[in-house]
């Protein structure tokens, strides 16, 4: 009898536990009966629902998480609390940092819905979005949990507003995309103006005050501690862009992209424009080259242009874009474009063999040749902008020594093409093998030079998740 009344108080115990465990767990979610909605002032283009929770007697959220913007800085939280006031508050402020960095005024079409809700793991919900194109623009639906990374909740809403701005073709009846780097770079010029003001928390002043600063500097001191990325890496990144220090050199590229073509003349209304051209176009790269017509004829001009960039992010006056390093095997690879697939190759997979310019001069088509080179020059002419200035003065020898071949009288040959005279052959043989060694000592040198730290790697390791003992 004994053991029939132990184990009935030992079951008595256990659903007493559960039900006051799920009591705990009911007490901490928002009464769903009190939600509330709220519109904009600016307007009336935001309409916000959920319950009105202050984020002073929120309930705690548990877990570290990992943040993916490397630029903002240790005075971001973590993540934030939400609720319907805090939202609306939110997105006036990001959107009168959108209107007043691309100089529009607030003639909005289409109406963005924002709906809060409770999620035990708030943190780690990703932010949705459904978009409806009308007769009267593009309506957007966005769901959130009430704890969010602040850095995904500004890209979300920033995001909206781009894409909002262009659909607002009444005419169209498919919906433009906009580019992932135009997203992350207006992403993080707001977040550069905004700072954490942008996003109210309990007894912070109400006035909010946008930044005047240069947005860019932290960013372009952080691309000079690396090889910079080319424009069509970042542009179209691949699986590589999506997470680590990958990442965070994305983001960086596209905040300096964004700023500087919206200083370009005219930028911002380019930068307009070019929204509202997506619609026309399957790639944005055409939508691109159309709105920035006459400062870009193709992608090409937009390569050398962003290696001028680059070349202005100097923080001296004296000081050049890439190291010595970084400027060896940026000039590496120009002249190792020499690397073509050969007609036996084409049906197989691509292994690229390296031809030397030597061989070229010796066994290609002479007008085959002259195209080859007359590109290449080019390609070095702007790359002694950026250069360090040892290697500078040896591409500058390596373009002289090619236009200098190239601009010699032809013989008149076989088949009507014009062919080099084998003593003009000799003597830039000659020529190309002594730059060559040169390179390589060069090279030599380089590798047992200091460099300048990586700065992600100091922001990775910074931005580690914090285990508890």
């Amino acid at each position: 009898m004994g053991n029939w009344k132990r184990l009935f108080l030992t079951l008595l115990a256990g659903i007493t536990l559960s039900w006051t465990a799920a009591g705990v767990a009911v007490d901490l979610a928002p009464d769903q009966t009190a939600r509330v909605t709220l519109r904009s002032r600016l307007e009336g283009q935001f309409i916000v629902r959920g319950v009105p929770f202050p984020p002073s007697v929120a309930p705690s959220r548990e877990g570290n998480i990992r943040t993916s913007a490397p630029d903002t800085g240790k005075e971001w939280p973590e993540s934030v609390r939400l609720d319907p006031s805090t939202v609306i508050v939110v997105c006036e402020r990001i959107k009168q940092i959108f209107l007043q960095e691309l100089g529009l005024t607030d003639l909005w079409k289409g109406m963005i819905e924002i709906d809060i809700d409770f999620y035990p793991k708030g943190i780690l919900r990703p932010i949705t979005l459904s978009h409806r194109l009308m007769n009267d623009g593009l309506h957007t639906q966005m769901k959130i949990a009430d704890e969010v990374v602040p850095h995904r909740l500004i890209e979300a809403i920033v995001q909206v507003l781009l894409l909002e701005y262009s659909n607002r073709d009444l005419r169209q009846t498919q919906m433009a995309e906009v580019p992932l780097w135009m997203i992350d770079g207006m992403t993080q010029l707001v977040m550069q103006r905004g700072g954490p003001a942008l996003i109210p928390t309990p007894g912070a002043l109400k006035t909010f005050t946008i930044e005047k600063t240069n947005p860019v500097k932290t960013a372009k001191s952080r691309l000079k501690t690396i090889q910079p990325p080319e424009f069509g890496q970042f542009t179209s990144p691949g699986p590589e862009f999506s997470s680590g220090i990958n990442w965070m050199i994305f983001q960086d590229a596209s905040l300096v992209l964004t700023w500087e073509l919206l200083n370009l003349p005219d930028g911002k209304a380019r930068y307009c424009h070019n929204l509202r051209l997506l619609k026309n176009y399957r790639n944005w790269q055409l939508a691109f080259l159309e709105a920035w017509k006459g400062q870009f004829s193709n992608l090409t001009d937009v390569e050398k242009w962003w290696a001028l960039v680059l070349v202005n992010s100097r923080k001296d006056p004296g000081r050049n874009a890439w190291t010595l390093k970084q400027s060896i095997e940026k000039l590496n690879e120009i002249l190792a474009e020499a690397s073509v697939s050969t007609i036996a190759q084409i049906n197989q997979p691509r292994h690229p063999s390296t031809i030397h310019l030597q061989q070229i001069a010796e066994s290609w088509a002479p007008m085959v040749q002259i195209y080859f080179f007359e590109r290449i020059a080019a390609q070095l002419k702007a790359f002694e902008l950026a250069a360090d200035p040892v290697v500078a003065e040896l591409a500058g020898r390596y373009r002289i020594t090619i236009t200098d071949y190239i601009r010699q009288p032809r013989i008149y040959a076989f088949f009507g093409k014009d062919a080099p005279s084998r003593s003009d052959l000799r003597v830039l043989k000659k020529r190309l093998n002594y730059l060559d060694n040169e390179r390589e000592q060069l090279q030599l040198n380089a590798s047992t030079t200091l460099e300048e730290p990586n700065q992600y790697l100091f922001l990775e390791n910074e931005n580690e998740p914090t285990k508890e003992p």
